[in-house]
């Protein structure tokens, strides 16, 4: 299903013949049929056949008289209960559900990802990060309350500082409503003036931003403790940001914090030590462990970790 998921562009594209060429167009080929999804699958038919599977969660959590107490129930009864006339009609309903289960799930886990991979890389960082939560968290276990969480701002930190290294999207298309002038400086310090006229594709170049030095001195470097005092809030834009920064900002914030005590609370990671990579530098295995590719989102391919519970 991984596969499908990451690498359905590639059937679409392919021509089938050309499907062997390579080990991993050979891989693409193998799931698909491992799956029974077919030679001539298109991406509209995977579409209809999203469509489908969404209409179908929806009729069973419309007819299912059990309290799920989730969000996706709620836009369901609320829908269904709407006494104003303003009921989503259901490719709406659809949209709004395929937004929640793709930008809710797949960026959080994405970002919780890069996190584990550096906490594994920097073991000092991760001992810091445990005291943090065994000072500020009353369960042993390192389960945070919802009224604990503001106080776990190093928790927070270490997220933001992940996004910044690892920012999920790592373009942002805008589009300008209104004739723009901006006063910059270029690579030489010399201030500069740049028009932007009115209805013209702008994309902001998130990675350029977050490894400017100007704003981020050692960008390179994983360092959380940027993020507790005063830092350049304009230069961090992993949700985007002004009027239309990401509605779930705060969301993927809680969840991230919860999810990185649960797992720092309870286990202790660790590089998983593999003998074929024995004699490599830090930085080999850093780029290793951090490899990356972009689909959807920038994707981690392989965070190779090991997790022993703490006594």
């Amino acid at each position: 299903m991984e596969v499908i998921s990451s690498d359905i562009l590639l059937k679409v594209i392919v021509p089938r013949m050309f499907m062997n060429w390579s080990k991993r167009t050979a891989i693409v080929e193998s799931g698909f049929i491992e799956l029974q999804v077919g030679h001539f699958i298109t991406l509209i038919s995977w579409l209809m056949a999203w469509k489908q599977y969404i209409r179908e969660m929806i009729r069973d959590r419309a007819s299912s008289y059990r309290d799920y107490s989730d969000l996706f129930s709620n836009l369901i009864s609320a829908n269904d209960n709407d006494s104003e006339g303003l009921s989503l009609l259901d490719e709406e309903l659809m949209g709004n559900i395929f937004i929640f289960l793709i930008a809710g799930h797949e960026t959080t886990a994405h970002s919780l990802a890069f996190v584990i991979g550096l906490l594994a890389l920097y073991p000092d960082i991760q001992e810091k990060l445990y005291q943090h939560i065994r000072k500020n968290v009353a369960d042993p276990y390192g389960t945070p309350t919802y009224n604990e969480i503001p106080a776990l701002n190093y928790c927070l930190a270490v997220f933001y500082e992940g996004l910044r290294m690892f920012p999920l999207v790592p373009v942002i298309p805008k589009r300008t409503t209104t004739s723009e002038t901006l006063r910059s400086v270029n690579r030489k310090g010399e201030p500069v003036v740049i028009s932007i006229p009115k209805g013209i594709s702008v994309n902001l170049a998130v990675p350029a931003l977050h490894y400017n030095p100007r704003y981020w001195p050692n960008p390179d470097k994983f360092e959380p403790e940027r993020f507790l005092g005063d830092w350049p809030k304009a230069a961090f834009i992993p949700f985007s940001g002004g009027p239309r920064i990401c509605l779930g900002k705060r969301f993927a914030e809680i969840e991230a914090i919860v999810a990185l005590a649960k797992i720092v609370g309870r286990y202790k990671i660790t590089v998983k030590e593999e003998p074929q990579y024995a004699n490599e530098t830090f930085e080999q295995r850093r780029a290793r462990i951090l490899h990356l590719r972009c689909f959807i989102t920038s994707t981690p391919t392989r965070i190779p970790v090991t997790l022993t519970r703490r006594k």
